[in-house]
Protein backbone atom coordinates (compact mmCIF):
# COMPACT_ATOMS: atom_id res chain seq x y z
CA UNK A 1 0.00 0.00 0.00
CA UNK A 2 1.61 3.21 -1.05
CA UNK A 3 1.50 5.99 1.70
CA UNK A 4 1.79 9.34 1.71
CA UNK A 5 4.30 10.50 -0.10
CA UNK A 6 3.19 14.21 -1.27
CA UNK A 7 -0.18 14.89 -2.42
CA UNK A 8 -1.90 12.92 -5.92
CA UNK A 9 -4.17 14.33 -7.63
CA UNK A 10 -7.74 13.31 -7.51
CA UNK A 11 -8.61 10.52 -10.44
CA UNK A 12 -11.13 11.66 -12.70
CA UNK A 13 -14.11 9.32 -13.53
CA UNK A 14 -13.54 9.04 -16.84
CA UNK A 15 -9.63 8.26 -16.07
CA UNK A 16 -10.91 5.40 -13.47
CA UNK A 17 -12.94 3.99 -16.29
CA UNK A 18 -9.93 3.36 -18.91
CA UNK A 19 -7.07 2.43 -15.96
CA UNK A 20 -9.94 -0.71 -15.32
CA UNK A 21 -11.52 -1.00 -18.44
CA UNK A 22 -9.48 -3.78 -19.63
CA UNK A 23 -9.46 -5.61 -16.19
CA UNK A 24 -12.99 -5.32 -14.61
CA UNK A 25 -15.54 -7.60 -15.79
CA UNK A 26 -19.23 -6.39 -16.11
CA UNK A 27 -21.95 -7.03 -13.68
CA UNK A 28 -25.22 -6.51 -15.39
CA UNK A 29 -28.17 -6.17 -12.98
CA UNK A 30 -31.50 -8.30 -12.77
CA UNK A 31 -34.60 -7.42 -15.00
CA UNK A 32 -36.74 -4.90 -13.46
CA UNK A 33 -39.66 -3.30 -15.05
CA UNK A 34 -39.42 -0.07 -16.53
CA UNK A 35 -35.29 0.39 -15.12
CA UNK A 36 -32.79 0.18 -18.47
CA UNK A 37 -30.30 -1.91 -17.90
CA UNK A 38 -27.04 -0.39 -17.73
CA UNK A 39 -23.32 -2.39 -16.91
CA UNK A 40 -21.99 -2.19 -13.35
CA UNK A 41 -18.10 -1.86 -13.19
CA UNK A 42 -17.01 -4.92 -10.67
CA UNK A 43 -15.35 -3.86 -7.16
CA UNK A 44 -13.60 -7.02 -6.63
CA UNK A 45 -10.57 -6.14 -7.15
CA UNK A 46 -10.79 -3.17 -3.89
CA UNK A 47 -11.43 -6.58 -1.56
CA UNK A 48 -8.49 -6.30 1.26
CA UNK A 49 -6.97 -3.15 -0.40
CA UNK A 50 -7.65 -1.00 2.27
CA UNK A 51 -6.07 -3.21 4.96
CA UNK A 52 -5.45 -0.98 8.28
CA UNK A 53 -6.82 2.04 6.46
CA UNK A 54 -9.29 3.59 8.96
CA UNK A 55 -13.03 4.09 8.08
CA UNK A 56 -15.28 6.52 9.20
CA UNK A 57 -19.41 5.46 8.29
CA UNK A 58 -21.37 8.16 7.62
CA UNK A 59 -24.93 7.59 8.65
CA UNK A 60 -27.73 9.94 8.19
CA UNK A 61 -29.43 10.29 12.08
CA UNK A 62 -29.51 13.67 13.41
CA UNK A 63 -26.48 13.35 15.88
CA UNK A 64 -24.59 14.09 12.37
CA UNK A 65 -25.50 18.05 12.92
CA UNK A 66 -24.04 18.03 15.97
CA UNK A 67 -20.66 17.84 14.04
CA UNK A 68 -18.79 21.11 14.42
CA UNK A 69 -16.46 20.71 11.83
CA UNK A 70 -17.05 17.54 9.47
CA UNK A 71 -14.63 18.78 7.06
CA UNK A 72 -11.97 17.60 9.53
CA UNK A 73 -12.71 13.64 8.05
CA UNK A 74 -11.31 15.27 4.81
CA UNK A 75 -8.10 13.35 5.53
CA UNK A 76 -9.85 10.37 5.93
CA UNK A 77 -11.42 7.72 4.20
CA UNK A 78 -15.10 7.91 4.75
CA UNK A 79 -18.14 5.73 3.72
CA UNK A 80 -20.97 7.88 3.31
CA UNK A 81 -24.56 6.18 3.19
CA UNK A 82 -27.89 7.68 1.49
CA UNK A 83 -28.48 11.41 1.43
CA UNK A 84 -25.01 12.12 3.38
CA UNK A 85 -23.95 14.08 0.30
CA UNK A 86 -26.54 16.67 1.51
CA UNK A 87 -23.78 17.71 4.19
CA UNK A 88 -20.32 16.13 3.04
CA UNK A 89 -19.17 14.58 0.10
CA UNK A 90 -17.19 11.12 1.07
CA UNK A 91 -14.59 8.92 -0.54
CA UNK A 92 -16.77 6.17 -1.04
CA UNK A 93 -21.33 6.84 -1.58
CA UNK A 94 -23.09 3.77 -0.87
CA UNK A 95 -26.96 3.33 -1.31
CA UNK A 96 -29.04 0.26 -1.78
CA UNK A 97 -32.50 2.11 -2.80
CA UNK A 98 -33.86 2.85 -6.41
CA UNK A 99 -35.71 5.59 -5.01
CA UNK A 100 -32.49 7.81 -4.31
CA UNK A 101 -31.26 7.67 -7.37
CA UNK A 102 -34.08 8.46 -8.68
CA UNK A 103 -34.85 11.33 -6.32
CA UNK A 104 -31.77 12.98 -5.99
CA UNK A 105 -29.62 11.76 -9.83
CA UNK A 106 -28.36 15.20 -9.97
CA UNK A 107 -26.81 15.73 -6.81
CA UNK A 108 -25.49 12.29 -6.68
CA UNK A 109 -23.50 12.77 -9.99
CA UNK A 110 -22.13 16.45 -8.95
CA UNK A 111 -20.36 14.56 -5.67
CA UNK A 112 -16.62 13.63 -6.19
CA UNK A 113 -17.61 9.88 -4.48
CA UNK A 114 -17.53 7.11 -6.12
CA UNK A 115 -20.63 5.53 -6.24
CA UNK A 116 -21.50 2.07 -4.95
CA UNK A 117 -24.54 0.77 -5.27
CA UNK A 118 -26.91 -2.60 -5.16
CA UNK A 119 -27.58 -4.05 -8.64
CA UNK A 120 -30.66 -2.40 -10.05
CA UNK A 121 -30.36 0.90 -8.11
CA UNK A 122 -28.31 3.56 -10.16
CA UNK A 123 -28.92 3.77 -13.69
CA UNK A 124 -25.39 5.58 -14.71
CA UNK A 125 -22.49 3.57 -16.63
CA UNK A 126 -19.70 4.02 -14.43
CA UNK A 127 -20.91 3.10 -11.31
CA UNK A 128 -19.66 0.14 -9.05
CA UNK A 129 -22.59 -2.32 -8.15
CA UNK A 130 -23.11 -4.78 -5.59
CA UNK A 131 -25.84 -7.79 -5.29
CA UNK A 132 -27.81 -7.95 -2.27
CA UNK A 133 -27.83 -11.31 -1.12
CA UNK A 134 -30.55 -12.94 1.77
CA UNK A 135 -32.21 -11.91 4.73
CA UNK A 136 -29.92 -11.54 7.50
CA UNK A 137 -26.63 -9.56 7.52
CA UNK A 138 -23.31 -11.50 7.68
CA UNK A 139 -19.52 -10.46 7.35
CA UNK A 140 -18.99 -10.61 3.28
CA UNK A 141 -15.58 -11.51 1.77
CA UNK A 142 -16.05 -10.10 -1.76
CA UNK A 143 -16.96 -6.49 -1.59
CA UNK A 144 -19.32 -7.41 -4.96
CA UNK A 145 -21.49 -8.63 -2.47
CA UNK A 146 -23.20 -7.99 0.87
CA UNK A 147 -25.72 -9.77 2.81
CA UNK A 148 -28.86 -9.18 4.66
CA UNK A 149 -32.09 -6.35 4.09
CA UNK A 150 -33.34 -3.39 5.97
CA UNK A 151 -29.68 -1.81 7.70
CA UNK A 152 -28.26 0.19 5.20
CA UNK A 153 -25.55 0.07 7.71
CA UNK A 154 -24.89 -3.23 8.36
CA UNK A 155 -24.38 -3.29 5.07
CA UNK A 156 -21.99 -0.58 4.79
CA UNK A 157 -19.95 -1.91 7.84
CA UNK A 158 -19.90 -5.52 5.92
CA UNK A 159 -18.22 -3.33 3.16
CA UNK A 160 -15.66 -1.63 5.28
CA UNK A 161 -14.90 -4.89 6.78
CA UNK A 162 -14.29 -6.54 3.22
CA UNK A 163 -11.93 -3.75 2.34
CA UNK A 164 -9.30 -4.33 5.30
CA UNK A 165 -10.24 -0.95 7.27
CA UNK A 166 -9.27 -1.11 10.88
CA UNK A 167 -10.31 0.83 12.98
CA UNK A 168 -14.05 1.60 12.00
CA UNK A 169 -16.21 4.35 12.94
CA UNK A 170 -19.78 4.85 13.39
CA UNK A 171 -21.13 8.25 12.68
CA UNK A 172 -24.75 9.22 12.48
CA UNK A 173 -26.02 6.31 13.14
CA UNK A 174 -28.23 6.92 16.11
CA UNK A 175 -31.03 4.53 15.28
CA UNK A 176 -33.20 6.94 16.64
CA UNK A 177 -35.57 10.31 16.13
CA UNK A 178 -35.18 13.58 17.82
CA UNK A 179 -37.86 16.03 17.87
CA UNK A 180 -39.28 14.70 15.31
CA UNK A 181 -36.65 14.44 12.72
CA UNK A 182 -35.93 10.64 11.42
CA UNK A 183 -32.57 12.21 9.54
CA UNK A 184 -30.11 15.14 9.70
CA UNK A 185 -31.72 17.06 6.65
CA UNK A 186 -35.61 16.78 8.22
CA UNK A 187 -37.90 13.67 7.77
CA UNK A 188 -37.05 10.84 5.26
CA UNK A 189 -40.25 10.11 3.68
CA UNK A 190 -39.08 6.36 2.86
CA UNK A 191 -39.10 6.19 6.79
CA UNK A 192 -41.24 3.06 7.50
CA UNK A 193 -42.49 1.79 11.11
CA UNK A 194 -39.95 -1.11 10.85
CA UNK A 195 -36.78 1.76 9.57
CA UNK A 196 -35.52 1.62 13.48
CA UNK A 197 -35.52 -1.95 14.44
CA UNK A 198 -33.85 -2.92 11.39
CA UNK A 199 -31.37 -0.07 12.09
CA UNK A 200 -31.08 -1.42 16.10
CA UNK A 201 -30.29 -5.02 14.51
CA UNK A 202 -27.72 -3.61 12.15
CA UNK A 203 -26.22 -2.59 15.08
CA UNK A 204 -26.51 -5.21 17.29
CA UNK A 205 -24.81 -7.24 13.89
CA UNK A 206 -21.96 -5.20 14.01
CA UNK A 207 -21.26 -5.30 17.74
CA UNK A 208 -21.32 -9.04 17.03
CA UNK A 209 -19.15 -9.25 14.63
CA UNK A 210 -16.21 -7.35 14.78
CA UNK A 211 -14.05 -10.00 13.19
CA UNK A 212 -10.80 -8.91 14.64
CA UNK A 213 -11.52 -4.94 14.12
CA UNK A 214 -11.78 -2.24 16.55
CA UNK A 215 -15.18 -0.33 16.32
CA UNK A 216 -15.62 2.73 17.97
CA UNK A 217 -19.23 4.73 18.31
CA UNK A 218 -19.48 8.59 17.37
CA UNK A 219 -22.74 7.97 17.14
CA UNK A 220 -25.83 8.56 20.11
CA UNK A 221 -27.43 4.82 20.02
CA UNK A 222 -28.20 2.65 22.83
CA UNK A 223 -26.28 -0.76 21.72
CA UNK A 224 -23.19 0.99 21.90
CA UNK A 225 -22.81 2.07 25.42
CA UNK A 226 -19.40 4.17 25.12
CA UNK A 227 -19.27 7.11 22.66
CA UNK A 228 -16.31 9.00 21.13
CA UNK A 229 -16.55 12.61 18.92
CA UNK A 230 -14.49 12.63 15.90
CA UNK A 231 -12.00 14.99 16.88
CA UNK A 232 -11.33 12.03 20.02
CA UNK A 233 -10.73 9.83 17.43
CA UNK A 234 -8.78 11.59 15.15
CA UNK A 235 -6.47 12.29 17.67
CA UNK A 236 -5.90 8.46 18.17
CA UNK A 237 -5.26 8.28 14.70
CA UNK A 238 -1.80 9.91 14.67
CA UNK A 239 -0.44 10.10 11.20
CA UNK A 240 -2.91 8.06 9.42
CA UNK A 241 -3.99 10.11 6.80
CA UNK A 242 -5.00 9.54 3.34
CA UNK A 243 -6.06 12.32 0.46
CA UNK A 244 -9.08 11.23 -1.81
CA UNK A 245 -6.54 11.24 -4.73
CA UNK A 246 -4.48 9.05 -2.31
CA UNK A 247 -7.37 6.56 -2.09
CA UNK A 248 -8.55 6.09 -4.99
CA UNK A 249 -4.71 5.05 -6.74
CA UNK A 250 -4.64 2.43 -3.86
CA UNK A 251 -8.15 1.40 -4.72
CA UNK A 252 -7.70 1.70 -8.42
CA UNK A 253 -4.29 0.28 -8.56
Amino acid sequence: MALRAGAKRSISRKERLKRIKKKTPEIRPSKRRNVKRQPYLDPSLWTGKLKGVPCFILGNAPSINKIKNISLLDDYFTIGINRIFFTYDPTILIWQDLALWTQEKKKVLKTKAIKYCREGSGIKEGFYGFKLNGREAKLSHNVSTLYGRGSSGSISYQFAHALGCNPIMLVGMDCRNKDGKTDFYGVNSMHRAHTLPDCVKGLKFIKKNSGGRTIINCSKNKVFPERMSIEEVIATLGEKKYSRGELEGILFS
